[in-house]
């Protein structure tokens, strides 16, 4: 047997430390005592057993059973690699004892306490942890002739990105022995995760080669790692490392460590290291390891309970048979949730809406149900307690019906509660299973009505005069401006358009409430109505209090159900390596020439050319992108706008499926950006069509002349002002603005023939300003598919052969403040002003002029009249 180089030595002089005898540090442990093992893992290393080995010195913090150094996912991280905590989805708290056969030969007993959380707004993470060693009674008798205890402060900070991060920690020990006092440790480690099927790490450790007090050094060690998944995920994790240990003329210890996932109980963990197999410095010796980890998963976070055993000829030979003797647990509790695990008991959720949702904020709503659906089987059934109207357009109607009809394909239930009921929410809530309503409340619903501003009579009087070329006698949108009311075409469309919406409606209400639609129009024209009128007509099954809906869906699911807030934590992600994304890009709001902007106080928000041109470039040039979703919510705009946009939609479809969601409307120009790409859904009720080109502006000449204004204007051309506000067209001028629309036009047909694989005649007949439904779009090819935004995720994902679970990433990024994310207000919807300080009447009428303040007079617009079907 080699001999073993003792380091340490007598106090130096002036130093009045009381150990009871000259303590001795071994240069480097037995081996790098591990955590859990599946006992079938270590047989084939354990045929031969080495002899029983001298006692390891070397103060170290306790160890992390079962981890990868690769692929460690909780707070022992801070002590085993501490690059690994910037890959924590949310804060940790951990215990770990450690409990031996008072004949082990191995220091490793105590307690730890740990913490670990990520930084707010930051990609990085910390940690903190406290080792309480207590050496085992022949360790200390071996050493010091008494019990010594020690103690270890580490301090780790991590930085990283998805898939690669680095980490630095700083020790130091405490003990009433001055050679274990005192030592300052750096250590510094990088972790790698370039795929879903493997990882790798490295890990410096003391690489400053510290000393106690009394001068006794502990020399630096140096871990490579790696970590296999077979199947992808975190169901199963083998790990490879090998430490060396740069003392006694330096050796290795190699480990293996298997990690499976037990579903709903937790995991299996184990793993097996063998020291100095070569026997370079010392005799070999082996120590593995198992246990038994339960988690379980409530919707506020995780709790964690391991315990295992310790067993192998590195314990010593007295030690090394006794696994009951040489135990370990550990306490852990969670910010968020595990992948595996038992989760909480059977429930209920609610889902209480008390504003209406803007576009990215009903996007949320329906990623949220859809999460109810898929990822938690604990829900028996979700409440939903409507105190506003649910959405601001049938389309929005629709898609959230669409997840109703989804959670209950899922086995899960869904109550509405009503209380003061518009009839958006009898829509919506007529795809659950029952609705109640407060027996104080009602429906204020009989029937859908339009309402149209024109501006005629208003601008005489100030003055101004709108003049304006269009093509088609379908496209209305000027009309608001140059006559007191709509001519015989646009009122033919108005009312068509207002049928196939009631239609629609009173369709899907009927056949969720189990009435014929005779039945339901004959009671709408009964209504609004109190809620025992509601009952009657078949509106509603019964009545209750917000606080009898814990009863009620329990007598739905005719089981006892507690009703729980939805404040469910996230879930650690299950995969390694960069996600491929699927991006979801919002055109919300009037198209306009350059950067998107809002006006809150008229619940206007413009989307800009070169904004969205930006958002789609990135999601093109993205390798990570796998596909692009397209959320249409506007009625147009800018012609210039639309084609910009348009292009970047081409050239991107040209890399990667490209397929539009149409919202609440995709008109005009939204149906212009919408035509070149993969493939199109619309809703039924969303609003699209309306090709077409409108030009002109308004005159302020008379304007000025009444308040006292007068222009003079030279020139040296005969048309150089003619897009002057101060004048009108000359009929030279107008019949030269007539052609150039008619070109406009032709270039909207092309493209949008393009796009569609149509003739420009096939096109044209179905365009000319005239506004369709989703549906009606459908019957004239000029969409591919029904359906709403969860569809169209669901086709872009299979079109890019992705998985179903592939994570959405939104585009353009909204604008956020440090401040405004502290105080916990981003995200408030933008049109919160205008809908708090003016009244509805007066907000439409205002979006109606909005155009005149948005746009050029030069510009060619492709903008559809702004819808006025109310949602009832």
């Amino acid at each position: 047997m080699k001999q073993s180089r003792r380091l340490g030595g007598a106090p130096p002089a002036g130093r009045n430390h009381t150990a009871s005898s000259r303590p001795t540090l071994r240069a480097l442990g037995r081996i790098a005592l591990v955590g859990p093992l599946v006992w079938g893992a270590v047989t084939g290393f354990a045929a031969s057993e080495a002899s029983a080995q001298e006692p390891v010195s070397r103060p170290v913090q306790l160890p992390a059973p079962g981890r990868s150094v690769a692929g460690n996912g909780d707070s022992t991280a801070i002590v085993e690699n501490p690059a690994n905590l910037a890959f924590l989805p949310g804060a940790e708290l951990r215990w770990s004892g450690f409990f031996l056969d008072d004949r082990a030969l191995v220091p490793s007993q105590g307690h730890a306490f740990g913490l670990a959380f990520p930084l707010p707004f930051l990609p990085m993470a910390t940690g903190i942890r406290y080792d309480f060693v207590n050496p085992t009674e022949a360790v200390s008798q071996h050493l010091f002739q008494r019990q010594a205890n020690y103690h270890w402060l580490t301090w780790a900070l991590a930085l990283g990105s998805e898939t690669a991060s680095i980490g630095l920690s700083f020790q130091r020990s405490y003990s009433s022995s001055g050679a274990l006092h005192g030592f300052r440790s750096w250590s510094a480690s990088a972790s790698a995760r370039p795929s879903d099927y493997f990882g790798f790490a490295v890990v410096a450790r003391n690489i400053n080669g510290p000393h106690s007090d009394w001068g006794a050094r502990i020399g630096p060690s140096y871990d490579l790692a790696g970590v296999i998944r077979p199947t992808g995920t975190d169901v199963l994790e083998l790990g490879v490392e090998s430490r060396f240990i740069d003392e006694e003329g330096g050796y290795w210890v190699p480990r293996g460590v298997l990690d499976v996932a037990i579903p709903q109980f937790g995991r299996l963990r184990g793993d097996f290291a063998m020291s100095d197999p070569w026997e370079d410095v010392r005799q070999r010796a082996w120590v593995a390891s198992a246990s038994l980890v339960l988690i379980g998963n409530p919707f506020d976070g995780s709790v964690e309970l391991s315990g295992g055993t310790r067993f192998g000829n590195g314990l010593g030979s007295q030690a090394k048979g006794v696994p009951q003797h040489n135990i370990h647990t550990e306490i852990a509790f969670r910010s968020f949730r595990e992948n595996w695990g038992t989760d909480a008991r059977r429930m209920a959720v609610r889902v209480r809406m008390e504003d209406t949702p803007g576009a990215r904020q009903h996007v949320a709503l329906l990623r949220r149900l859809w999460s109810l659906a898929d990822d938690e089987p604990s829900v028996r059934a979700v409440v939903l307690e409507l105190r506003a109207s649910p959405a601001s357009s049938f389309a929005h109607v629709q898609e959230l019906q669409d997840a109703l009809y989804y959670l209950r394909q899922q086995d899960k239930l869904v109550l509405c509660h009503l209380e003061d009921a518009s009839g958006a929410a009898l829509y919506l809530c007529s795809a659950a299973d029952r609705i109640l309503i407060n027996p104080a409340g009602g429906v204020r619903f009989a029937g859908l009505a339009s309402r149209y501003f024109y501006f005629r009579d208003l601008l005489d009087k100030l003055g101004i005069r709108a003049d304006f070329v269009r093509i088609g006698a379908h496209k209305s949108a000027p009309e608001q401006f140059v006559r007191r009311g709509s001519t015989d075409t646009a009122r033919q469309d108005k009312k068509e358009l207002l049928s196939e919406i009631e239609r629609e409606m009173t369709y899907s209400i009927a056949t969720g409430r189990d009435l014929s639609p005779a039945e339901l129009r004959a009671a709408i024209a009964k209504g609004p109505f109190v809620s025992a009128e509601a009952k009657r007509a078949g509106l509603v099954d019964g009545y209750a209090f917000d606080d009898n809906l814990e009863f009620e869906v329990s007598r739905l699911a005719e089981e006892e159900l507690m009703l729980v807030d939805d404040h469910r934590t996230p879930r650690r992600e299950k995969r390694f390596g960069p996600q491929r994304h699927v991006a979801l890009v919002y055109v919300d709001g009037d198209m306009v020439d350059g950067r998107s902007q809002s006006f809150p106080f008229v619940g206007v928000r413009t989307v800009g050319s070169y904004t969205i041109a930006d958002s789609l470039r990135q999601a093109r040039e993205n390798p990570q992108i796998g596909a692009v979703v397209l959320r249409v919510e506007t009625g147009g705009g800018s012609a210039m706008a639309a084609d910009v946009i348009w292009r970047e939609v081409q050239l991107t479809a040209a890399r990667k499926p490209v397929v539009v969601s149409m919202g609440r409307a995709a008109a005009s120009g939204g149906y212009y950006i919408s035509a070149p790409a993969t493939y199109v859904f619309a809703n039924p009720l969303s609003i699209t069509g309306s090709i077409g080109i409108f030009y002109g502006k308004v005159d302020v000449a008379e304007l000025f002349r009444k308040i006292g204004v007068d222009a003079e204007v030279y020139k040296t051309a005969p048309r150089a002002d003619a897009e002057s506000l101060f004048r009108p067209y000359t009929a030279e001028e107008k019949a030269e603005l007539k052609r150039k629309v008619q070109q406009f036009y032709g270039l909207f047909l092309h493209r949008v023939a393009e796009g569609r694989g149509m003739s420009k005649q096939e096109v044209d007949a179905v365009a000319r300003g005239r506004v369709w439904t989703g549906r009606q779009a459908w019957e004239r090819k000029l969409v591919d598919e029904l359906g709403g935004l969860r569809q169209a995720l669901a086709y872009a994902r299979a079109a890019a052969g992705m998985g179903a679970d592939t994570p959405i990433i939104e585009l353009p990024v909204p604008q956020t403040s440090l401040v405004g994310r502290l105080l916990g207000v981003e995200g408030v919807q933008q049109n919160l002003d205008a809908q708090v300080l003016l009244p509805g009447e007066l907000r439409d009428m205002l979006a109606a002029l909005a155009p005149f303040a948005m746009y050029d007079g030069n510009q060619p617009l492709a903008l559809a009249e702004m819808l006025p079907v109310g949602l009832p």
